[in-house]
């Protein structure tokens, strides 16, 4: 996977994919994926990456990517800035099993990419 821009629900950039590994735009690592899981550096399942959206644990949208397909209807992307040099990111604990996935809503989170990451 090369990287792979995720916006929030107002169209601006806010988070990066690199190698399976989110970033936000400071290049510091905020959490891996595993399979479509999207797990934190301390062992967390957040939620998850599925047909272009980053779906909470309710099944809601908190973020996209160009070309998402299945859920709120997303806003023109702004252009996003030029991604900075990431971190190396921490060796991923052994994930947790992830809880089975909610049916995907066609809405978005109240929770914004930033709350998303980070608890």
């Amino acid at each position: 996977m090369d990287e792979l821009i995720i916006f929030e629900r107002s169209g601006i950039a806010k988070v990066f994919v690199s190698k399976g590994v989110f970033y936000d735009y400071s290049g510091r690592p905020l959490a891996f994926l595993d399979d479509k899981n999207i797990v934190s550096y301390s062992g967390k399942h957040l939620g998850w990456l599925q047909d272009g959206y980053v779906r909470d644990e309710h099944g809601d949208a908190v973020g996209f990517t160009e070309g998402a397909q299945g859920g709120p209807i997303t806003p023109i992307p702004a252009i996003p800035p030029i991604l900075p040099i990431p971190a190396i990111p921490p060796i991923p604990p052994i994930s947790p099993i992830p809880p089975i996935p909610p049916i995907f809503s066609l809405g978005w989170s109240s929770r914004t990419l930033e709350e998303f990451f980070t608890g």
